[in-house]
């Protein structure tokens, strides 16, 4: 390296006094290098008729300080970091990126910004800063401006406009802050405060001098991670390598919350994202995406499917790369392509299909009221997020020359144990979807190919229960609740009854997922998940402890067998209940075995119904051939025969435990399998 390193700006005093900044950064860590400053005019500083709102090349302000640098006429360069291109020259790198001066833009004007008179004259050199001005004062005119920042304010000084937007950290740097009357209320551009040190690729001894400054060192990383189409085991082992070692977790309503057990020390942060139901906008989502890996975490945004597909990978990859945060994506299995598999339908098949399309139902923004959507020539159509477009997709195949007979499928929850599956034709698919309520998210197959769906598919079970999952070995199962939970109202006076019990017990005693749903789901409104992972926890079996590891909490008592009688066999086998406080939430259909067991060893019991079973409305059966039927409660059992009269005869019969098949058999039918 060079006794005398020469460095690259621009003339301006501005420039000049960044380049000073620079160097008392390396000065504060060794002695500042001998040097010698050369000042370059650029296309931008010779150029001052071409408004920057019209988008000029990307190295408007930096290309011949760059050339030279190529040209080895000087040693390193020292931009704005706003400044610098999307890409820089071939052969340049950054040798360092310091931490920002200030990020704000500052309102400079003798009026305060509610005070401003009416079509005031704003000047700015910035379109954006000039669109979120308008959005904040829809009145005002703007006023495209050029020149030093001295200048620019000598200008409004002599009435040729109203008020500036100037960046604040440009005013601090030239001792102007007297000119600040308040700061924007807006996020400002990339990179604004900070600067940039430029250096030739190959002067690895250079680059180290400056290493110390460089504020990327400290930076985390963001993931951007598929979870695949639903079923949890569908994620990728990459994937849960990468949430084993997050720090924080992005994820919205399309992920499995048991994927978050692969996470214990991260911080879930829920951002469900809906159609109309958002709880963060995409521009608040990539903000906090940011300052997490800002802050030296690592960063995931777990996605549903894969990252990049018809997601918003490519704005939160655009939106972090402007602030140079290194972004890594992690692919995960489409649901466009999932899920079809799953069924056992191929997007292309020889002599049937040679071509697939894949096409959003929803445009660029989520509320335009356009009826058109794009069919690209292709012999299977998926179309993802669509289902309130349906009508639209329907219009729009036909007029492209579909046939009213083709295969349509609409396949709702796709891989997960509550999917629904619709199919039919495009003259009669608008009226099944009505008739069967059908919700998002759905995915929308059109094509021959959904006619190989049910070939040499295993045999078909409905189930009368409310987590199907466990019987999918059975073949395909077909969700058919025979009773629906919902919450038992309380009072408020009930409500803080409830939390003080909860307060005062030493166990908490779960005996099904929907008692782990509504427990969980009443405790969060007064508590945090924190004080609620503190209680000890007794569930009935692996069904009931799943849904608890959903909420990242986990049971520390569970039942082999999945009954009342199995759970206070383990309870007997490896703990001591005398003199503890159980509170036990439950369904309002008792079972008195366990509070009367547990009580006779000296256990207290705070006994609360809160859910309660009901019969849903009468359905037709499904319009397929069915192998049988499967059971979970008595209550099933019971609502199924008042609904049907009978269960045919050739169907086999399944009963989960001992007393669902009690039930069976007292009404004069023999379960061919007991499940536990």
């Amino acid at each position: 390296m060079s006794l005398l390193i020469k460095i690259g700006s621009r003339g301006s005093p501005l420039a000049k006094m960044q380049v000073q900044e620079v160097l008392s950064m390396v000065g504060a860590r060794h002695a500042v290098p001998l040097h010698e400053l050369l000042t370059f005019t650029t296309r931008g500083d010779k150029d001052k008729s071409t408004s920057l709102t019209t988008d000029p090349a990307d190295n408007f302000f930096t290309d011949t300080i760059d050339e030279a640098l190529l040209k080895k006429q000087i040693d390193v360069a020292i931009h704005s970091a706003k400044d610098l291109p999307q890409k820089l020259p071939e052969g340049l790198k950054i040798f360092a990126l310091t931490k920002s001066l200030d990020e704000t833009d500052s309102w400079v004007s003798p009026y305060a910004l509610e005070n401003l008179p009416p079509q005031a004259r704003v000047g700015t050199s910035s379109l954006l800063r000039g669109q979120m001005m308008k959005a904040l004062k829809p009145d005002v005119e703007l006023v495209d401006i050029r020149g030093t920042i001295e200048e620019r304010i000598d200008l409004m000084q002599k009435g040729k406009m109203e008020g500036l937007i100037i960046a604040t950290c440009a005013l601090k740097r030239l001792g102007l802050e007297r000119h600040i009357k308040s700061l924007l209320p807006w996020e400002a551009m990339p990179l604004q405060g900070q600067l940039a040190v430029l250096g030739r690729r190959e002067d690895a001894e250079l680059e180290k001098l400056f290493a110390p400054i460089d504020v990327r060192r400290h930076y985390g990383q963001v993931f951007l991670v598929g979870a695949g189409p639903g079923d949890p085991g569908l994620i990728t082992l990459k994937a849960v390598e990468i949430l084993k070692k997050a720090d924080c977790i992005f994820y919205d309503y399309l992920i499995d919350a048991s994927l978050l057990k692969y996470a214990p020390q991260a911080q879930p942060i829920y951002v469900g994202k809906r159609k109309g139901a958002h709880t963060l906008s995409q521009e608040q989502l990539s903000k906090q995406l940011k300052e997490k890996a800002l802050q030296g975490q690592c960063v995931v945004r777990l996605k549903g499917g894969d990252p990049l597909i018809f997601g918003r990978g490519a704005d939160e990859i655009t939106y972090l790369s402007s602030y140079h945060i290194p972004v890594q994506v992690i692919p995960g299995v489409s649901s466009a392509t999932g899920i079809p598999s799953t069924l056992g339908i191929p997007l292309t098949a020889r002599e049937i299909s040679s071509s697939v399309a894949f096409v959003s139902g929803h445009g660029e923004n989520e509320s335009q009221t356009s009826e058109n959507i794009v069919i690209p020539p292709a012999q299977t159509m998926v179309f993802l997020m669509g289902l309130t477009k349906l009508n639209q997709i329907v219009r729009t195949l036909l007029k492209n020359g579909w046939e009213k007979s083709k295969p349509i499928m609409i396949i709702c929850n796709g891989t997960k144990a509550n999917e629904t599956i619709v199919q039919g034709t495009l003259a009669n698919i608008q009226n099944l979807a009505q008739s069967h309520s059908l919700m998002p998210p759905a995915l929308i197959i059109a094509g021959d190919t959904v006619n190989f769906y049910g070939k040499g598919h295993a045999r078909t079970f409905l189930h009368c229960g409310t987590h199907p999952q466990e019987y999918a070995y059975l073949g395909k199962i077909i969700p058919w609740p025979m009773i629906q939970i919902q919450a038992i109202h309380w009072s408020d006076q009930q409500q803080q009854n409830f939390i003080k019990d909860f307060e005062h017990s030493d166990w908490i005693m779960l005996t099904s997922p929907a008692a782990v749903e509504h427990f969980i789901k009443t405790v969060l409104m007064f508590k945090s998940l924190e004080v609620v992972r503190d209680k000890i926890y007794a569930v009935i079996g692996r069904t009931t402890a799943k849904a608890l590891e959903e909420h990242t909490v986990t049971p520390h008592i569970q039942a082999g067998q999945e009954t009342a009688e199995g759970l206070w066999e383990t309870i007997k086998r490896i703990a001591h209940v005398k003199g503890k406080t159980i509170l036990f939430p439950r369904s309002s259909l008792p079972n008195p075995f366990l509070k009367q067991a547990l009580e006779k060893e000296g256990a207290s019991i705070k006994e609360w119904a809160i859910y309660e079973n009901v019969k849903p409305s009468k359905r037709p059966l499904p319009d397929e051939s069915i192998d049988g039927v499967i059971f979970t409660s008595p209550s099933t059992v019971k609502n199924f025969l008042q609904d049907y009269g009978t269960i045919p005869a050739l169907w086999h019969i399944f009963a989960k435990g001992p007393v669902t098949a009690q039930a069976l058999q007292e009404r004069g039918y023999q379960p061919h399998g007991v499940q536990i």
